[in-house]
């Protein structure tokens, strides 16, 4: 994903977060933080191909002030924990919440994750239009 196209969302999904009156979607409001130096990674490897070097290319692009998450000290680990994009944090959370989780066990389970209800890819419209449903319920 180009990353001004991921800044957009990642502004996005941040104020659905906001805007939403569940504790937890609260919480991670405040870990957020402004990134001025966002850029994405690139996986090294000894012969990429064409296809890569170009996607490496055009992803080499900084963007200033792309909302993130993570970075905060980890002291069971002992080092800092990953930095996301506020937009794939919550492409996250969202693909986790559309699991089946119930009657789930890693014992009785050999498959290692229950189904996922999302049909096709996860695209950003998908991501905004299930978080404001998600945003909207108030978990008991």
């Amino acid at each position: 994903m180009k990353p001004r196209i991921l800044k957009k969302l990642s502004k996005k999904t941040l104020a659905i977060y906001a805007a939403s009156p569940r504790r937890d979607m609260q919480s991670d409001v405040k870990r957020a933080w402004i990134d001025d130096e966002f850029e994405h990674d690139y996986r090294f490897r000894q012969n990429p191909s064409p296809k890569e070097e170009r996607q490496h290319r055009e992803g080499r692009v900084s963007v200033n002030h792309v909302h993130s998450i993570g970075g905060e000290w980890d002291s069971w680990a002992g080092e800092g924990t990953d930095v996301w994009p506020f937009y794939e944090y919550a492409t996250d959370h969202v693909f986790l919440a559309s699991m089946d989780w119930e009657g789930f066990s890693i014992e009785s389970d050999g498959r290692g994750w229950p189904e996922s209800n999302i049909k096709g890819r996860l695209t950003g419209k998908k991501v905004i239009e299930r978080l404001h449903r998600m945003a909207c319920e108030v978990p008991e």
